[in-house]
């Protein structure tokens, strides 16, 4: 007599079938999130270990987060700073993270087909020339350590490593947000440029959602460079920042803080959490960890600088007007 399964035993192995694949699909999901944080992980180390041999070549004196080209405008393209550490990288591929939703952002200003590594849907280039820049970008520099020193005449300056009081406590490098509303900000020649060659920056001039630090304007009071002090952003302004920018339409300018264009939560971020998650920095000492964004921001282990090195020193406080410290 030919032997065969029953209705019954077949349904029982579809529903332990069933049970594994529940168990096993969110430990598959993790794992893979796992592989691709330490892949993140190795490649700002990589990146680290090309701005310490910068560093070593250039007297210990950071690069600027990028330059005019013709020291006067855009017209001419940008030189960033993953341009400035170019001849110390051997992998291009480390500019980008895995879980970078885009591939990277390319330059701001690029030539046809961005040197055969294409641009994001949507992107195009600001002018038709070829930004000094990696071709795709998924990270950003902190402007206290490494400023918007744009041409010769803006009041900014190129921060040396000595100058920085805790370098092995203060972010150089963070994670650049894929969100390309967020990147856009307050330019009026963005169109459809993406504007990749951006810094952050984690402290205001007001703590208000008008007070963000933009890093250009010149003053000797309150205000951008050369202010005595700035107020280091709060976890509440960051959060309005990070989920504000994404609520702008494509090409109109949002104004919030410069932490929109980074993406604190990159891994093990939990539901709509925007700073619940993690992400990797590599730090001014050029070592590299992972931290949540509250432990950044916490003001008695400020890790954004203690100081606005670029910006002519000036001290960063707490909501009360306290100095914050760093680790």
């Amino acid at each position: 007599m030919k032997k065969a399964f029953t209705l019954i035993e077949l349904l029982v192995v579809i529903a332990i079938i069933a049970i594994l694949a529940a168990i096993l699909f969110p430990v598959f999901a993790q794992a893979k999130e796992a592989a691709k944080k330490t892949q993140d992980l190795s490649n700002v180390k990589q990146i680290g270990t090309s701005m310490a041999i910068y560093l070593s070549d250039n007297d210990d004196v950071y690069p600027s987060a990028y330059y005019y080209n013709n020291d006067a405008s855009s017209a001419g393209g940008y030189t960033h700073w993953s341009g400035m550490i170019m001849p110390y990288v051997k992998n291009l591929q480390i500019f980008v993270s895995p879980t970078d939703a885009v591939g990277g952002l390319a330059p701001t200003n690029y030539i046809g087909n961005n040197l055969g590594y294409g641009a994001p849907g949507g992107q195009g280039p600001q002018n038709p020339v070829q930004d000094n820049q990696a071709p795709r970008l998924s990270y950003t520099a902190n402007a206290a350590v490494m400023p918007r020193k744009r041409r010769t005449s803006d009041p900014s300056n190129v921060v040396s490593a000595t100058a920085v009081d805790s370098t092995a406590g203060t972010i150089l490098l963070a994670p650049m947000t894929d969100v390309v509303q967020c990147i856009g900000d307050s330019s009026g020649a963005s169109g459809t440029a993406f504007k990749s060659h951006r810094s952050t920056n984690a402290f205001m001039n007001t703590l208000t959602t008008a007070g963000r630090y933009v890093g250009e304007v010149a003053t000797s009071g309150g205000g951008d460079v050369g202010a005595a002090s700035y107020y280091a952003i709060t976890e509440d302004l960051a959060r309005g920042a990070l989920t504000g920018c994404k609520a702008t339409p494509l090409g109109t300018p949002h104004t919030f803080s410069h932490l929109a264009y980074t993406q604190p939560s990159r891994f093990n971020k939990v539901g709509n959490d925007i700073i619940g998650g993690n992400a990797n920095y590599t730090f001014a000492d050029t070592h590299a960890k992972n931290q949540k964004l509250a432990a950044t921001l916490n003001t008695r282990a400020f890790a954004w600088g203690v100081k606005n090195y670029g910006g002519g020193g000036g001290q960063i406080v707490d909501s009360l007007g306290n100095p914050v410290t760093s680790n």
